[in-house]
């Protein structure tokens, strides 16, 4: 794995051999603004799927409702410290993305880095159907379903912590949709390269 500064770009070279050797460019967003704006959707989708799961444990905005108004004290700490814990989010976000890449530590085809949008992964490995829709939901389903879960049962989930996991429900909305489109275009078994913001499958 190595770690550079930022998102490596398509590789023309890397995406000839692949066509020439007979891998199938899915048909997808070309940047990553349009990709952002296809998946708004599934931000709402992802979202009301966390609400769902945390309302089983802790509902405040019932109280917000029944009084029909609410209070936000906010000053110059407060902002900073939750620009940091978003950003530590999407740290941990990337994280578990990357743990799941296979022998992502011994990878050379494997980097990470850190950006002031946060972090990110990138591999060009060539990784099996099941684990790559694996690596793609592993954020959203372990930080905004599964976890929620975890700290509901144990009477921990607050405010504060619901408000990042509706955040990074929100920030799987582009892991939703890559997953949507893997599953809609990609047959059973085939195998998955990642370059840049191009995806081939064989």
């Amino acid at each position: 794995m190595k770690f550079v500064k930022e998102i490596p770009p398509i590789d023309k070279k890397l995406s000839d051999k692949l066509i020439s050797h007979g891998w199938i460019k899915i048909k997808e967003p070309k940047n990553l603004l349009t990709t952002m704006l296809v998946s708004i959707p599934l931000m709402f989708i992802n979202s009301l799927i966390s609400i769902l799961i945390i309302n089983q444990f802790y509902s405040p905005w019932v109280d917000i409702l029944d009084k029909r108004s609410f209070s936000i004290s906010i000053n110059i700490f407060n902002i900073i410290f939750f620009i940091i814990a978003i950003f530590i989010l999407l740290i941990v976000h990337e994280l578990f993305h990357m743990i799941f890449i296979p022998n992502f530590i011994k990878s050379d085809k494997t980097c990470c880095g850190i950006t002031l949008n946060g972090g990110f992964v990138a591999t060009t490995e060539k990784i099996v159907k099941n684990r790559f829709i694996m690596i793609s939901i592993a954020p959203f389903v372990l930080l905004s379903m599964v976890l929620p879960i975890i700290l509901g049962v144990c009477n921990s989930l607050n405010g504060f912590i619901v408000f990042f996991i509706i955040v990074n429900a929100m920030a799987s909305s582009v892991d939703i949709l890559n997953l949507i489109l893997i599953m809609v275009q990609v047959p059973k078994n085939s195998f998955i390269i990642n370059n840049g913001f191009e995806t081939y499958f064989k």
